[in-house]
């Protein structure tokens, strides 16, 4: 797995369901031919943040933009993040920040609920 050379960019996905499992996206990600789960991180519906990818990696998660972000997961949807997830969410960025000091920009990419 390659190293990322640059990180110029965050990026925080919502999957728009509450009720997926760390589990559920790693097998995705495995089943999809990915070696590993694609994310760096993984911010649960309790707000625990979890390991995927190591951040030194490229991600498997936009690939516009694989090569040069980090890439956050949280589980749900942004309209009904919890403030544990909020808060955790917000921790995890401005510790990335100290870490990346490179990062320029947060994009946030949204899954709407399906049925809606």
């Amino acid at each position: 797995m390659e190293k990322r050379n640059t990180t110029f960019f965050t990026i925080v996905h919502f999957t728009g369901d509450s009720s997926l499992t760390y589990e559920e996206i790693k097998k995705s990600h495995l089943d999809s031919g990915e070696s590993e789960i694609g994310f760096h991180y993984i911010i649960d519906s309790q707000g625990k943040i979890l390991m995927g990818r190591h951040a030194s990696k490229i991600g498997a998660h936009y690939p516009e933009f694989d090569e040069t972000s980090l890439g956050i997961c949280v589980i749900g949807a942004r309209h009904d993040l919890q403030e544990h997830q909020s808060v955790a969410l917000t921790l995890l960025l401005e510790n990335l920040k100290n870490d990346f000091p490179e990062i320029q920009k947060v994009k946030y990419i949204y899954k709407e609920k399906e049925n809606e």
